[in-house]
């Protein structure tokens, strides 16, 4: 009897969590992270800072995820999170809206661009990547419409709540978990099943009852409540609307999630990995910056390394 209990809890760890992946990524973490320490030690005085600057980057993962277990690729993540921080601060400076609803237009604008795409992908079936590249194309020219440079500030309070925390509580902390158990909730609930089964086999899904275009639009609008957060973030870090902050995060995004165990193919990949991923990725960029790369070439070194490791990534899974 006790062992038949112990089989079904291993059977339910084994469905629900992949620990070679998950080991995987924190191993890929921890090393950059040594990596870091090793090449600049003053890195362990700013390691809350640094690691901040992952909270925006690891909701982008899971939106990836999301849709990338379902079959899916979303080219326009980071448009999203751009339009998303250019909205509300356009909206503070121009209309002074200031308060609660200030973080509230983040999230209503990450939805709209995740039901948006939803529409195309799910129930119009357009090719994901094709679609959501012109989407992609369609949100970064509207936040330049509305902001052509980087204006600010935004509301002091919320700028204060980056400084000082939410009841002594870093932001860091609270943006962290909140990813984390926002996707535990996700990964832990049935519907989940559905996600990778359209994913994994969408014909044997839909014969055994699921509404595959359902799931998928369903998914790419979860997709967008999490872009929203992931600018909800940007917004308090950058303290500024930027309309040009999003250009290098949808490919970084995608191997975050790529690590995280996801697979353009669908039906495998899991939060947890891509949440450890998307920091090993953000301290990544702080080691270009400490092994002495010019600042005008870091972007180039960053993207260089980031379609590297992809590249990697999908030869080491057999192209997937």
């Amino acid at each position: 009897m006790i062992s038949n209990m112990k089989n079904t809890k291993l059977q339910l760890i084994k469905e629900y969590i992949n620990l070679k992946i998950m080991l995987t990524s924190i191993g890929f973490m921890l090393g950059i992270i040594i990596l870091n320490v090793i090449v600049n030690p003053r890195t362990l005085m700013y390691i809350d800072s640094i690691t901040l600057l992952a909270v925006p980057l690891a909701f982008l993962g899971l939106a990836e995820l999301i849709v990338l277990v379902t079959g899916e690729v979303d080219m326009s993540v980071g448009a999203g999170l751009t339009l998303a921080n250019v909205v509300s601060v356009y909206a503070y400076l121009y209309h002074g809206i200031g308060d609660y609803r200030f973080i509230l237009l983040h999230l209503i604008i990450g939805l709209a661009v995740g039901i948006v795409n939803g529409i195309i992908v799910g129930l119009l079936r357009v090719n994901s990547f094709l679609g959501t590249l012109a989407t992609s194309s369609i949100w970064s020219g509207l936040a330049l419409v509305i902001l052509n440079k980087p204006e600010g500030p935004i509301p002091n309070w919320y700028y204060r709540l980056f400084m000082d925390g939410l009841w002594g509580i870093p932001m860091v902390i609270i943006g962290l978990l909140a990813s984390l158990l926002i996707w535990l909730y996700f990964r832990f609930n049935k519907i989940s099943l559905h996600f990778y089964a359209s994913g994994s086999n969408p014909y044997s899904a839909f014969i055994a009852g699921i509404n595959v275009n359902l799931i998928k639009f369903i998914a790419f609008t979860l997709n967008g409540l999490f872009v929203g957060l992931a600018a909800l973030f940007m917004t308090g870090i950058i303290a500024s609307g930027d309309p040009k902050i999003g250009i290098p995060y949808t490919l970084t995004a995608i191997l975050a999630a790529i690590i995280g165990g996801a697979r353009f193919t669908g039906g495998v990949g899991d939060g947890v990995a891509t949440i450890c991923a998307a920091i090993g990725l953000t301290f990544m960029r702080n080691l270009i910056f400490s092994l002495g790369v010019p600042f005008y070439q870091q972007d180039l070194v960053y993207s260089a390394v980031v379609l590297g490791l992809l590249a990697v990534v999908m030869y080491l899974r057999g192209g997937r």
